[in-house]
């Protein structure tokens, strides 16, 4: 990552935190000039980042601020979502067919999993995605797929009948899928339906599921449901902070849960080469 990103996106990490900015805060946190900041002002009013106000800049409106944004998401919980990722990309074997769906910690996931393959833990590897943000690394080593469709700036992805039409024609050994919300009673939900929709598509045509989701996302409902975590065939991957009893009850339905960072006996890993 260029410094120009970096400080962007420190300039949005600070946005989330404090809601407003002024010009003089970012070139203090930045220690670069006030003609830099205002650059980066304008570059990311233009990616719908922020909105510039007289002598700074504030977030989007409230309705916008609810709304996905990847880069918003992937500068929150990052050190619970690299932990989930890098046990997500334990659980892949080789000769795996691959789904990732374009949530930020599944894209920790793909992070991880280059670095097996290139040390050659695991090999024949496919990956099939929506997402546009997976690294040059991951294209570079395995087997990629970029689904056709509508893109989405803001969600970094791809979506809508083209995307669907394009996935309909794979079947994968594991899909990894975030989640927006998980309610009590196991719904998964995420965040709009166009999503929803390539969700529940992934399921369907995927012999294993992961849903990779942080414990600030358990026990809460979102907009969309696309699927029940119920049964063997589904894997929870959460973080230490999750609720217990939560997880007890995903439990009971039969479900698969692994706590990221917990200290467990690790499981050999099954390179099936």
């Amino acid at each position: 990552m260029g410094k120009c990103e970096k400080n962007r996106e420190k300039i949005l990490s600070l946005l989330c935190q404090h809601g407003r900015l002024s010009i003089a805060d970012v070139v203090a946190e930045l220690n670069a000039s006030e003609a830099t900041v205002r650059r980066y002002f304008t570059m990311m009013e233009k990616d719908s980042e922020l909105i510039r106000t007289y002598g700074g800049v504030c977030l989007p409106s409230s309705t916008n601020a609810a709304e996905y944004h990847f880069k918003r998401q992937s500068i929150t919980n990052i050190a619970e979502k690299k932990a989930i990722g890098l046990e997500a990309a334990k659980l892949i074997c080789s000769h795996d067919r691959l789904f990732f769906d374009s949530g930020t910690t599944v894209r920790e996931c793909g992070n991880f999993l280059a670095n097996f393959i290139n040390q050659k833990m695991v090999g024949d590897i496919s990956v099939t995605t929506n997402s546009l943000v997976y690294s040059e690394e991951l294209v570079k080593c395995c087997r990629y797929c970029l689904l056709g469709g509508t893109l989405r700036m803001q969600r970094m992805d791809v979506c809508g009948l083209a995307t669907l039409e394009n996935m309909a024609k794979y079947n994968f050994t594991k899909a990894l899928l975030g989640a927006d919300g998980i309610s009590p009673d196991g719904q998964l939900y995420t965040t709009d339906e166009d999503t929803s929709l390539l969700a529940t598509a992934a399921l369907r045509q995927s012999q294993q599921a992961f849903i990779l989701a942080d414990a600030s996302k358990l026990g809460n409902v979102s907009f969309a449901a696309y699927g029940t975590l119920k049964g063997p065939s589904f894997t929870l991957i959460t973080d230490e902070n999750a609720d217990k009893k939560l997880l007890e009850q995903f439990r009971k339905n039969g479900v698969n849960i692994i706590v990221a960072g917990a200290t467990t006996p690790q499981k050999k890993r099954n390179k099936q080469e």
